[in-house]
């Protein structure tokens, strides 16, 4: 997916995090925390964790679940993969299966909670949609979708160094993603009991939604 920056490979997979950990001049860290504490994760859930990266979102996840919870990550890159595996070797209850999220899953009303953490944005609508069939039907009923990603807004608004920036170390599929209203394409969806929480001034947002138990996928 050449227009996509999505995929990460080389040089940035290895050193991935601590390139993020720069870029937010150190804010991540704490900003990552305080977004999967608004998760409300439960003991014993079950969380998919889709386009997982390194494990860095996973192994926070798993200090909030007991041994009867689990969290399967799914990935495409292998230099992420071996991060991952790495990074949450000490979990017994963390593993991360080699796949592409944008292509059809065998998960079937399994999971508690599904996570998609910046990795939504960086798709084509084609490629969103079966993402997000996957979600659906890898959710129990009742089961909650949670998008961290950019939070909705015109980017003709901000300022010329902004949008240069944005323009620059993003994908062109990321300006097509802050025109969808994603709480009105999602209710289209099956979703509902939407919930949002705002960082990094508004341009970032955790959206909770829910999967209506009354959805059929």
């Amino acid at each position: 997916m050449a227009e996509s920056k999505v995929e990460i490979t080389g040089f940035l997979a290895r050193h991935y995090d601590n390139i993020i950990n720069i870029a937010s001049l150190g804010s991540y860290s704490k900003f990552i925390r305080n977004a999967i504490g608004k998760m409300n994760i439960q003991a014993e859930d079950r969380i998919l964790d889709l386009g997982c990266g390194t494990g860095r979102n996973a192994c926070l996840m798993a200090q909030y679940l007991s041994t009867e919870g689990a969290i399967v990550g799914v990935e495409i890159g292998a230099e992420m993969i071996e991060r991952f595996e790495r990074n949450c070797q000490r979990f017994t209850n963390i593993i991360v299966v080699n796949a592409r999220i944008d292509e059809a899953m065998d998960f079937e009303n399994e999971f508690d909670k599904a996570l998609l953490s910046f990795v939504f944005h960086g798709f084509p609508q084609e490629k969103q949609d079966i993402i997000i069939d996957n979600v659906k039907k890898a959710l129990k009923p009742g089961g909650q979708l949670f998008l961290l990603d950019y939070e909705e807004f015109d980017l003709s608004e901000k300022s010329a160094l902004f949008r240069w920036g944005f323009e620059k170390f993003e994908c062109r599929l990321a300006q097509d993603y802050l025109k969808v209203d994603w709480k009105q394409k999602l209710s289209e969806l099956g979703f509902g009991k939407f919930e949002s929480h705002l960082f990094y001034r508004n341009l970032i947002r955790l959206l909770k939604a829910e999967l209506l138990k009354n959805n059929s996928t």
